[in-house]
């Protein structure tokens, strides 16, 4: 563990912001190149043989060519647009997160297990009431606890809630109760900080399957669509 001293609240909140907004900038480009470039491209092929009612002219033609599959191709090919964009937020999301957890997750685990142990400590040690609690936990609530440290920005609240998502809090429970039946001394804390550093390690990296498969729908699209038109 390094020690040097994490970056301020303010660096790190320039990092992850930098960080959102070259994702997204990668998704506007992806959206505007392979999304509004394919969809011209196909555009450019439908006066090929495979519509005939269309190069005959008039309204009946444009009403065929409007019912044709081939149409129906164009339309769900315009749809990558704004997905191709929609996935840049969510990876630009993602890589934020990722600097906020790079800067800040020794903090981020320690602090937030503080205030999980905290309630959960206070609460008489009956199987009901301690799942009374690990259903009581809210963003809300955790995020206010740790927010004189860590700040409450929304990347914060994302991270809070990702691991209330994540994290096996029942199991959790489990695990520290028979530890305490053979390590009465077993501290709570450690247990659940430990835990929490190891889920936000699904965070530190964001995956590109959405990208692949949307990248291998939209080829796929394509060929039916160029297929269809001749």
């Amino acid at each position: 563990m390094s020690s040097n001293p994490p970056p301020s609240l303010a660096r790190t909140g320039l990092r992850a912001g930098a960080s959102f907004a070259a994702s997204v900038a990668q998704g506007a480009a992806l959206s505007l190149v392979l999304g509004g470039g394919v969809f011209f491209y196909y555009l450019s092929q439908l006066n090929g043989a495979g519509v005939p009612a269309a190069r005959a002219g008039g309204a009946g033609a444009a009403l065929a060519l409007l019912v044709s599959p081939s149409a129906l191709v164009a339309l769900l090919l315009l749809g990558f647009v704004p997905l191709y964009l929609m996935l840049g937020v969510s990876r630009g999301r993602s890589m934020a997160l990722k600097q906020v957890v790079a800067s800040r997750g020794d903090a981020i685990s320690h602090k937030l297990g503080d205030a999980i142990a905290s309630r959960i400590e206070a609460m008489p040690r009956t199987h009901n009431a301690l799942g009374r609690t690990v259903d009581g936990l809210s963003v809300d609530a955790l995020t206010r606890q740790i927010a004189p440290v860590l700040g409450d920005g929304k990347a914060v609240r994302a991270i809070v809630g990702f691991v209330l998502n994540r994290l096996p809090m029942r199991e959790l429970l489990a695990e520290w109760q028979a530890m305490r039946s053979e390590q009465p001394e077993t501290a709570l804390r450690g247990l659940v900080a430990r835990r929490i550093s190891e889920t936000l390690m699904d965070l530190t990296t964001p995956s590109r399957q959405p990208l692949y498969i949307a990248l291998g729908a939209h080829a796929l699209l394509l060929g039916v669509g160029l297929w269809l038109v001749r």
